[in-house]
């Protein structure tokens, strides 16, 4: 009988666990999101490119994968002189962790005027890695696909 009590115990310790760390890892892709989504909204390009590791690739619909904090700042400066009136939302669907890893799959939607008056509205998937470092995370990877046109009809 202690055995039992011993083993479902342990169990019980196990569960909550693995549970308060799927918790974290959510809790802490939250907070990362809510710190790019802020940038973006203040076209802070130097906040966005820090959110991003030394190494980062992004890599976006049409275009050659970005590689690195420089290019990824750039990237989203120029997207900003085209689009100046822009607001984006991301739904995080599927987080996981694993180690200094995290992995975060979900929807975004993007709603924009361009400079020639034209409205955008695009909806799409990503995927993000996000990895620690000096006991910091920071976007390793990020993947984008587009599944509505960019322009409204």
């Amino acid at each position: 009988m202690t055995r039992f009590l011993v083993r479902s115990f342990a169990i019980i310790v196990l569960s909550t666990m693995v549970y308060s760390a799927a918790d974290d890892a959510k809790s802490t892709v939250a907070k990362i999101n809510e710190a790019w989504l802020a940038s973006y909204k203040a076209a802070d390009f130097d906040g966005l490119a820090a959110l991003y590791t030394e190494d980062a690739v992004v890599m976006s619909p049409g275009r050659e994968p970005l590689r690195g904090r420089e290019a990824i700042r750039n990237f989203f400066a120029e997207d900003f002189k085209y689009v100046p009136k822009r607001s984006i939302t991301l739904k995080s669907l599927r987080v996981e962790a694993s180690g200094t890893l995290l992995v975060d799959s979900g929807e975004y939607r993007y709603d924009g005027v361009d400079t020639k008056g034209t409205a955008l509205h695009i909806r799409g998937d990503y995927t993000t890695v996000m990895k620690k470092t000096d006991g910091k995370w920071h976007t390793a990877i990020e993947v984008w696909n587009v599944r509505t046109p960019e322009e409204s009809k």
